[in-house]
């Protein structure tokens, strides 16, 4: 009995479990087309639904809220980050269905993999390189630039000059445009850079020194002035060299040493420009000595000149002479004439411009005769007497006379006898005869005022039985003057 009872329980669970075994297969699938959240969900397509999570809050429709982190939720629900929304947006809004949920896709089809973003790498250091880092002018540049790390997430970068008269970019391309040095600098958006140096050289056309030929002393110096052409050429050296280091010598900057007579050639190279100076190096004239037979001339007389050229090796001493003023004429390169009274300069030039000037005194002997003859007669006026008339052989005598107290000072003639035979001399016929005599005075005026100082000289001059005058000028060998007075009735 007991084993027909346990049978019988045990066909009644076995229809049981066919019977729900039936109705699960019978179920309509859950749908995964979500519906707007909004929409009530009939009794009948509501399914079976598992929350697993926090359960869900009940709305007012038919519907419910999935869970937060739930598995699913019904037909017009969502968990918010769950399976069936994205980011917490309901997943019955058509225009907010997930996109990360695992129901948010199209029906049958697998959900996507979460996306995966990797870190970013940033650029630590840039590296710069150039074939040539020395280029001349027009050289285009390909710059070579190495972004580390390899693996940098942005490896974009800029490249700009530090000065752009020296690199410039020209339709995408760098190129060197002036002479100097400037930087190629590479930058990352973060900040690091790299550069590279690059020094641009002008190519030398042509040079110049300032002057094809000079003319030095010895042991002078004299520096060249080196232009270098296009302005602002760089890169080649300038390259001195003397053909005649015995005459000329020449620094590594230009300096030429004069260091013996005669010629040289300077040599200057810039690369392949080249420019040549003749440099002549003498012994310069540096002092002339210049006289004459002596300082003080009569008229009529005639000098000499004696010039001396200093240092004697000196190598040109060729010299001019000229006489400034009308008192004297050169009759040669060393010889003059006097003509008329008053200064003259005599001037000797060398060749290199060294001078030297010495000034003599023609005196005019016979104008100075007049002027005390002219400077008597108006002190016989002063005193009411007339003036004395001239006679050619009464001047004769006291010319005469002048001349020989040059030797003598004294009434006496050098040979002993009276004055006075020199009036009988010279043709002289009187009953009465007188002599004035003075010597130092510079002027007719001084001479005639010493005389009127002087009582015995100032009778004669104003004596009434005196009708006649001769003056007469002498000058000694040191310039000095004597003057003469002779009286006759």
């Amino acid at each position: 009995m007991k084993n027909s009872q346990y049978r019988i329980i045990a066909v009644i669970l076995s229809v049981f479990m066919l019977a729900g075994l039936c109705a699960c297969r019978d179920l309509p699938s859950p749908k995964r087309t979500p519906s707007a959240a909004s929409s009530p969900a009939s009794s009948q397509d509501a399914g079976s639904s598992i929350s697993v999570g926090q359960p869900a809050e009940t709305s007012d429709g038919p519907g419910s809220e999935g869970g937060a982190n739930g598995v699913g939720g019904t037909d017009g629900a969502s968990g918010a980050d769950g399976m069936g929304g994205a980011d917490g947006e309901a997943a019955g809004d058509p225009d907010t269905a997930g996109t990360h949920g695992i129901a948010g896709g199209p029906e049958g089809q697998e959900p996507p993999e979460p996306a995966y973003t990797l870190p970013s790498v940033a650029v630590r250091r840039i590296f710069v390189d150039l074939s040539a880092k020395e280029v001349v002018q027009g050289t285009y540049l390909e710059p070579k630039v190495v972004i580390h790390p390899a693996d940098a997430t942005d490896k974009t970068y800029t490249i700009s000059s530090s000065d752009e008269n020296v690199l410039r970019e020209t339709y995408g391309r760098w190129i060197a445009v002036g002479g100097g040095a400037a930087d190629l600098i590479v930058m990352a958006p973060n900040g690091v850079s790299g550069r590279v140096t690059v020094t641009v050289t002008l190519p030398v056309e042509s040079i110049s020194l300032g002057s094809e030929k000079i003319t030095m002393a010895r042991g002078e110096r004299a520096k060249l002035a080196l232009t270098v052409f296009p302005e602002g050429a760089t890169g080649a050296q300038a390259v001195y060299t003397s053909d005649n280091e015995g005459v000329a010598t020449v620094t590594k900057d230009g300096t030429i040493h004069a260091v013996g007579v005669g010629t040289a050639s300077i040599l200057c190279t810039v690369g392949v420009a080249e420019a040549t100076c003749a440099v002549t190096v003498t012994v310069p004239v540096t002092g002339i000595t210049l006289s004459t037979d002596k300082r003080l001339y009569k008229t009529g007389e005639s000098g000499s000149i004696t010039v001396s050229i200093a240092p004697d090796d000196a190598t040109d001493k060729r010299f001019t002479v000229t006489i400034d003023g009308t008192a004297a004429s050169l009759t040669g390169e060393s010889a003059f004439s006097c003509s008329a009274g008053g200064e003259a300069t005599i001037t000797v030039s060398a060749a290199n411009g060294v001078k030297e000037r010495l000034a003599i005194t023609i005196v005019d002997l016979v104008a100075l005769a007049d002027e005390i003859f002219r400077l008597t007669n108006i002190e016989r006026g002063k005193a009411g007497l007339p003036p004395f008339s001239s006679g050619a052989s009464l001047t004769k005598a006291a010319v005469v006379r002048a001349e020989e107290i040059t030797r003598s000072f004294s009434h006496d003639r050098p040979n002993g006898s009276s004055c006075f035979t020199a009036f009988a001399e010279s043709g002289v016929d009187y009953r009465m005869a007188g002599e004035n005599i003075a010597m130092g005075q510079r002027t007719p005026d001084d001479a005639v005022r010493d005389w009127m100082n002087s009582p015995g000289h100032r009778a004669a001059i104003l004596e009434t039985g005196y009708g006649h005058l001769g003056a007469g000028v002498a000058m000694d060998a040191d310039g000095r003057l004597y003057w003469t007075q002779a009286f006759t009735d």
